[in-house]
């Protein structure tokens, strides 16, 4: 009997030294999982890597790294911190991720959210034929856009020679435009391309009679930057072929009055274009500011950023009244001197702003959001409507884009400046 009280004593005591030691060690029992990493977001999106930021976790014991899911597999395990590089991806592929959080008693937390992204795809280059850039289907001359490529309309337009134009943007698979908090150019992605096609119908009329394609101006959004090139329609408008060397090209056409009209239409080099298209020294494109593409175009029957929204072409706009409206200078409802200011903004704001090709010591700054008493219009207004109503190349203004005048703006504007 005694040996057996000796036997229970010496168990309860090494029962009581064993939870002893578990108490003092509480980890060897964690089973609480790590909270969820939060905000997951994808950047620097290159050809074969992609990476990923989110904010940190918690844990009653600490969290000790995070494992990240790509396409639901694992791709890196135990990572360190709350960034990773995801390489080794093939290009122009849809990639989705989320990240867990672990501990050192390997508690894993739930998902993350969800996100994805779309590496970049080897940079293009500007061929020598425009066919090979891909933005048409069917016979070049029906200047149908293929599948990929989005037509698009601004509001108040650039005058060249009441040239007809079709403006057409292509963006790399599943990638989109990004609102950058500003109502001018918003971020484009690598090897978007953009074109600007310029012709004249036969007869304004009938424009089943067909057309004259005379030039495709096209950009291209590289990792260094934009560049900008010239495409000349041959004769049969078959095919347009680069041309940097620019020239110019004998039109003529029937105007919507039945008046024929002879234009010597002006090809700009690509001198000719970078002056334009300057700004601080670097090219970048004009036509493309949210703010002129703000409005109802005629090709759908709603809001033009609503319609890049819905189709994945343009992340970070929600709603397009957030965002300002460039007037419609041929709106007759509208002040003079918001339809006078919205012209000179889209015909000559690129030369005359800050950065553009004319020094600053000229003082005029046409750009439309800037105040009327520090844009230079009152006192040059004259030599305004001298220049804008010359043709002479070496006096016009615009110098560069037109040679004839644009009679339906000098008349507003003519009335705009004599109104000052």
């Amino acid at each position: 009997m005694k040996n057996i009280r000796v036997a229970l004593l010496l168990v309860l005591g090494l029962t009581i030294l064993s939870c002893g030691s578990d108490d003092s060690n509480p980890g060897d029992f964690d089973n609480q999982n790590p909270t969820a990493p939060q905000n997951l977001t994808v950047s620097n999106i290159a050809i074969n890597s992609i990476e990923l930021t989110w904010d940190a976790s918690t844990d009653n014991v600490g969290v000790t790294g995070y494992n990240i899911y790509r396409n639901g597999s694992l791709a890196i395990s135990d990572n360190s911190g709350t960034t990773a590089v995801v390489t080794n991806l093939d290009e122009e592929t849809l990639y989705s991720f989320y990240v867990t959080a672990v501990d050192a008693a390997g508690n894993e937390s739930v998902a993350s959210n969800t996100t994805s992204g779309t590496t970049e795809g080897t940079p293009l280059v500007l061929t020598s034929r425009l066919s090979e850039l891909g933005f048409f289907q069917g016979p070049m001359e029906d200047l149908t856009p293929a599948d990929d490529v989005q037509l698009y309309e601004i509001r108040t337009t650039l005058f060249t020679d009441y040239a007809a134009k079709q403006r057409l943007i292509k963006m790399p698979v599943g990638q989109s435009m990004r609102y950058i908090n500003t109502d001018l150019l918003p971020s484009f992605p690598n090897n978007t391309l953009i074109a600007k096609t310029f012709y004249y119908y036969i007869d304004e009329r009938d424009p089943s009679l067909g057309k004259q394609i005379i030039e495709t101006r096209v950009f291209l959004k590289l990792e260094s930057g934009w560049m900008a090139t010239d495409y000349v329609w041959n004769a049969g408008m078959t095919e347009a072929f680069r041309d940097d060397v620019g020239g110019t090209v004998p039109i003529s056409y029937i105007d919507e009055n039945g008046i024929t009209n002879n234009v010597d239409y002006i090809i700009p080099s690509n001198t000719d274009c970078f002056t334009c298209h300057n700004k601080y020294n670097k090219t970048v494109p004009i036509g493309m500011k949210l703010r002129n593409m703000n409005f109802t175009p005629t090709y759908i029957g709603y809001n033009q950023l609503i319609y890049f929204t819905d189709n994945g072409l343009l992340l970070g706009v929600s709603d397009p009244t957030t965002i300002s409206a460039l007037p419609d200078w041929l709106n007759g409802n509208l002040t003079l001197e918001e339809r006078s200011r919205a012209y000179m903004d889209v015909n000559c704001a690129h030369c005359h702003s800050p950065g553009g090709s004319v020094p600053p010591t000229y003082n005029i700054d046409f750009t439309y959001e800037t105040d009327f008493n520090e844009t230079g219009i009152y006192p040059n207004r004259g030599e305004i409507e001298a220049r804008f109503e010359s043709t002479s190349p070496i006096y016009r203004m615009p110098q560069l884009g037109r040679t004839v005048v644009h009679q339906e703006a000098l008349v507003m504007l003519r009335d705009y400046l004599e109104s000052l």
